[in-house]
């Protein structure tokens, strides 16, 4: 595929999964925006991040996991680009391959903003971010507000809590205005993360009998 892809599937972990992995990495024991805290249990909190930078599971031919594997395989027929899938049938087999790995994971749908791409039936927008979309689909907001794994944040928390306050409860902000406006605040700073940044539409399935986990 010459072009990056405008839409599409991504797999991956759920909140709980991401919030476990990551928890000690910041040994927090009180409130600094929505980083995991010690003292407390993903489902404790009112943001619970579902936008892209969550480790999506990637076309990847040596990989220890067949479903990476099997993507690396749709790859080839320009059915999967850098993580993205491009159909629901292919997209669930996959997911299916994950094994007794499925709970820890999640599907989600995803436009750039302005991409006009109409989403797939049953599924229902969330919100918005500023992400690098492709890549590891590195997310502005996520990696100062949420889950830190790049440059991370300001040390006193303070910086950003006027845009942290209008996060939804999935960690996105509702509007592409919202996200646009928080992206140009972030990059005013010259310790930011700097890449060709996009504003994402995420879309999670609206009824269990959408979920993954259900087919």
């Amino acid at each position: 595929m010459d072009l990056e892809p405008t839409y599409g599937f991504l797999i991956v972990k759920t909140f709980a999964r991401l919030y476990r992995d990551y928890v000690t990495d910041y040994g927090l024991k009180k409130d600094f925006y929505a980083l995991p805290r010690l003292d407390k249990t993903p489902e404790e909190y009112r943001i619970q991040y579902r936008g892209l930078h969550r480790d999506a599971l990637n076309d990847y031919e040596d990989s220890e996991l067949p479903a990476e594997i099997r993507m690396a395989e749709l790859a080839e027929s320009e059915r999967c680009w850098d993580g993205f899938l491009f159909r629901l049938d292919d997209a669930l087999e996959v997911f299916e391959l994950l094994g007794e790995s499925k709970p820890h994971y999640e599907l989600v749908w995803s436009r750039t903003a302005g991409s006009g791409r109409r989403p797939p039936a049953g599924f229902a927008a969330i919100g918005h971010e500023p992400s690098w979309f492709a890549g590891d689909h590195f997310s502005a907001l996520c990696d100062c507000m949420v889950i830190p794994r790049w440059h991370g944040t300001d040390v006193d928390g303070t910086l950003f809590l006027d845009h942290f306050r209008r996060l939804n409860q999935h960690g996105l902000f509702s509007t592409a205005h919202e996200a646009t406006e928080f992206l140009d605040y972030y990059l005013s700073f010259d310790w930011t993360e700097r890449g060709d940044f996009l504003c994402a539409e995420v879309f999670i399935p609206e009824t269990p009998e959408r979920r993954p986990h259900d087919v």
